[in-house]
Formats: C-alpha cells, structure tokens, sequence
C-alpha cells in the first residue's frame, strides 16, 4: 500500500468522541456544522456528537442538531458540570482516541489537563486566542472563527 493510503487507515482507525458546550456551536447554520464535522473526520472517525445546553432549544435548533448528527442534550443547571462528568466519564470507560471538546471559555482546563493523560485532545473553540492557556494540553485546535469565515 502507497504512504497515502496508510496514513487514510491510520486516521479513520482512531475514534472520536465530541463533547461541545451548546454555546459554541449554537449559532452556526447548518452548512457551517456540517463543514465542522467534517474537519473533524478528517483526524479520526465520530463515535458520537454530544452538546449540552442548560436551555429550552427551538424545535427548528433542535432538529438541526439532530439533523446534523449532534445529539442535544438539555441539563437542568450548570453545564459546564455536566461537560466535565461526561469528559472524564468518556475517557475513562469508553474506547475513545481523541477526546473532542468544543468549549466556551477556560473553566474545563483541569479537567482537559486530567483526560489528556489517557486521550489526544481535540478542542474546538470560538478563537485561538479565547483557549490560549489550553494550547500546551491539547493535540489538535479547529476554531469556529475559521468555520464562519470558510463559510461566507
């Protein structure tokens, strides 16, 4: 087999599982979550797309999501707890390579630093410089900022 063709093995052999805060994808039409899932099947293949939101969705939201291959999940408070039982659960007890997060802010820094023990950390963010202290702890970096501009 060509180099190619091994590398293309090597990177559908590793598997994903996606993790996104609902804020970070949640204005994003439907091409633009379509060409986010698609750069990150470019790393690996999608076990599962997970985002967590701590509101009631639209149906016409809702429907994209699922749609789009995401399953939205709604949390009766904190989010940002739920995102990180459910990183340290994944990372734990699931057959994962690439651990894909899609953050917010900075609050699952020690916990992306725990899981980056026992997975490669994708993180998917609004801009490279909102996650900047992330940068030493992860693998891969797609941002949003990039998508949308891809996109218009």
């Amino acid at each position: 087999m060509t180099e190619r063709v091994l590398s293309i093995l090597r990177r559908h052999g590793k598997r994903i599982y996606c993790l996104f805060d609902g804020d970070v994808i949640n204005n994003l039409s439907s091409s633009q979550i379509k060409l986010l899932i698609e750069q990150i099947e470019e790393i690996g293949s999608v076990r599962k797309n997970l985002a967590i939101f701590d509101y009631q969705l639209k149906p016409e939201k809702y429907d994209l999501y699922i749609s789009s291959g995401i399953s939205p999940m709604i949390v009766p408070s904190d989010k940002d707890v739920y995102l990180a039982l459910e990183c340290l659960d994944v990372v734990n007890n699931l057959q994962t390579d690439i651990l894909c997060v899609g953050v917010s802010d900075e609050s699952m820094l020690p916990v992306l630093v725990k899981a980056r023990e026992k997975s490669e950390i994708l993180l998917i963010s609004q801009t490279k410089e909102s996650i900047k202290n992330y940068l030493p702890y992860i693998d891969y970096l797609i941002t949003i900022k990039d998508i949308v501009e891809d996109t218009t």
